[in-house]
């Protein structure tokens, strides 16, 4: 999708000089940006659930023209943006932006609560994906615990020997906590988004 936003010359409103640097407006946008290579940053898309985070680049040499490699989103610059972003014309991107002469005080209020709504959006969304990452590594070390018992187990049946009250202990706990193994590593497969390899 291809944002082209008509411009025309006598919309004496249009300021361009009042357009937020692309590098901040971005960094407020998108959260975190990779380093700059030859002007363009890499970041999470807004516009589809990116697995990689990184399909999304900008360029903050030419204004803020973007483009996604995921979905295939593009625009020239900040207002076409705010124009796909808020499903807007050209001249309300542009009032969103704070670069057009007459807003009217509805639309300030307006404008203010959409940013207070985004920001709200915004917050909630980076909270999930910590709960989400937080639940991911509970899982992954409740596995790593798992499979160290297990292969404890074997250390100490190669130890002790096949017989044997110890032996005999540690060869009926094995088959539980393989089973435990098997399901804590579908539990992690499930919430990391990889192929179980049980099912």
């Amino acid at each position: 999708m291809k944002v082209s936003p008509r411009r025309n010359t006598s919309q004496s409103g249009f300021q361009r000089d009042l357009l937020p640097p692309a590098r901040s407006f971005y960094e407020r946008e998108l959260g975190k940006l990779s380093r700059p290579s030859r002007g363009w940053v890499r970041g999470r898309c807004p516009f589809h659930d990116s697995r990689s985070g990184l399909s999304f680049s900008v360029n903050l040499d030419g204004g803020g023209g973007f483009y996604c490699f995921g979905c295939g989103v593009r625009g020239g610059d900040v207002v076409a943006f705010v124009q796909l972003r808020d499903r807007c014309g050209f001249v309300d991107a542009c009032k969103i932006l704070g670069a057009w002469k007459s807003v009217t005080p509805t639309e300030r209020v307006e404008i203010a609560r959409r940013q207070q709504e985004r920001a709200w959006h915004r917050q909630r969304e980076i909270e999930q994906k910590q709960t989400k990452r937080r639940e991911r590594l509970k899982l992954r070390d409740e596995l790593h615990t798992t499979v160290r018992i297990y292969y404890d187990l074997g250390a100490l049946l190669r130890e002790v020997g096949p017989v044997g009250t110890v032996a005999e202990s540690c060869w009926s706990a094995l088959p539980p906590t393989l089973d435990c193994w098997r399901l804590e590593e579908s539990a992690y497969c499930k919430a990391a988004g990889l192929e179980n390899p049980y099912e």
